[in-house]
Protein backbone atom coordinates (compact mmCIF):
# COMPACT_ATOMS: atom_id res chain seq x y z
CA UNK A 1 0.00 0.00 0.00
CA UNK A 2 1.07 3.62 -1.16
CA UNK A 3 1.63 6.49 1.61
CA UNK A 4 0.37 9.34 1.03
CA UNK A 5 2.57 12.79 1.98
CA UNK A 6 0.96 15.76 2.54
CA UNK A 7 2.70 19.13 1.84
CA UNK A 8 1.58 21.78 3.64
CA UNK A 9 3.17 25.38 2.32
CA UNK A 10 1.90 28.35 4.55
CA UNK A 11 2.92 31.75 3.77
CA UNK A 12 4.49 33.55 6.75
CA UNK A 13 5.01 37.37 7.55
CA UNK A 14 3.02 38.68 5.23
CA UNK A 15 0.07 40.39 7.08
CA UNK A 16 -3.07 42.05 5.17
CA UNK A 17 -2.83 39.75 2.38
CA UNK A 18 -6.32 38.52 1.32
CA UNK A 19 -7.42 35.06 2.72
CA UNK A 20 -7.83 34.01 -0.99
CA UNK A 21 -4.81 35.47 -2.40
CA UNK A 22 -3.13 33.51 0.32
CA UNK A 23 -4.81 30.26 -0.25
CA UNK A 24 -3.97 30.77 -4.25
CA UNK A 25 -0.23 31.39 -3.51
CA UNK A 26 0.27 28.41 -1.08
CA UNK A 27 -1.13 26.56 -3.72
CA UNK A 28 0.45 27.56 -7.09
CA UNK A 29 3.96 26.60 -4.55
CA UNK A 30 2.81 23.49 -3.76
CA UNK A 31 2.15 22.78 -7.33
CA UNK A 32 5.10 23.53 -8.47
CA UNK A 33 7.01 21.63 -5.89
CA UNK A 34 5.41 18.80 -6.48
CA UNK A 35 5.83 19.15 -10.42
CA UNK A 36 9.57 19.59 -9.57
CA UNK A 37 10.26 15.97 -9.09
CA UNK A 38 9.31 12.84 -10.88
CA UNK A 39 7.75 10.92 -7.69
CA UNK A 40 6.50 11.72 -4.29
CA UNK A 41 9.06 9.60 -3.25
CA UNK A 42 11.73 11.81 -4.70
CA UNK A 43 10.47 14.91 -3.21
CA UNK A 44 10.72 13.18 0.25
CA UNK A 45 13.64 12.18 -0.09
CA UNK A 46 15.11 15.39 -1.31
CA UNK A 47 13.63 17.51 1.50
CA UNK A 48 14.93 14.44 3.94
CA UNK A 49 18.40 15.63 2.49
CA UNK A 50 18.15 19.14 2.41
CA UNK A 51 17.07 18.63 6.29
CA UNK A 52 19.84 16.65 7.16
CA UNK A 53 22.43 18.79 5.39
CA UNK A 54 20.21 22.15 6.94
CA UNK A 55 20.85 20.51 10.69
CA UNK A 56 24.56 20.16 10.28
CA UNK A 57 24.81 16.62 9.95
CA UNK A 58 28.17 15.73 9.83
CA UNK A 59 28.87 14.35 6.85
CA UNK A 60 26.54 13.54 3.71
CA UNK A 61 27.57 11.87 1.11
CA UNK A 62 27.63 12.98 -2.62
CA UNK A 63 24.29 11.55 -2.85
CA UNK A 64 22.78 13.65 -0.70
CA UNK A 65 24.24 16.61 -1.38
CA UNK A 66 22.95 16.71 -5.41
CA UNK A 67 19.46 15.92 -3.56
CA UNK A 68 19.56 18.77 -0.82
CA UNK A 69 20.55 20.74 -4.17
CA UNK A 70 17.54 19.47 -6.20
CA UNK A 71 15.42 20.29 -3.16
CA UNK A 72 16.91 24.33 -3.25
CA UNK A 73 16.69 24.31 -7.04
CA UNK A 74 12.66 23.16 -6.62
CA UNK A 75 12.23 25.08 -3.66
CA UNK A 76 13.50 28.25 -5.35
CA UNK A 77 10.91 27.99 -8.62
CA UNK A 78 7.83 26.89 -6.37
CA UNK A 79 8.83 30.19 -4.16
CA UNK A 80 8.66 32.33 -7.89
CA UNK A 81 5.67 30.73 -9.05
CA UNK A 82 3.80 31.25 -4.92
CA UNK A 83 4.77 34.98 -5.13
CA UNK A 84 3.74 35.55 -8.68
CA UNK A 85 0.96 38.80 -8.79
CA UNK A 86 1.87 39.58 -5.43
CA UNK A 87 3.76 42.24 -4.25
CA UNK A 88 6.08 41.35 -0.69
CA UNK A 89 9.34 41.57 0.64
CA UNK A 90 9.79 40.02 4.24
CA UNK A 91 7.50 37.38 3.22
CA UNK A 92 8.40 33.38 3.13
CA UNK A 93 6.76 29.71 2.25
CA UNK A 94 7.27 27.31 5.11
CA UNK A 95 7.18 23.98 4.41
CA UNK A 96 5.68 20.84 6.52
CA UNK A 97 6.02 17.17 4.92
CA UNK A 98 3.31 14.70 6.83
Amino acid sequence: METVTLIEAHLQDCQGIEPALRSKAEARFVKELQCQFPSEQALVEAWEAWSSAAEGADEINPGQEQLARSWLKAFERARFAGFRDIAVEEAFFEVKLH
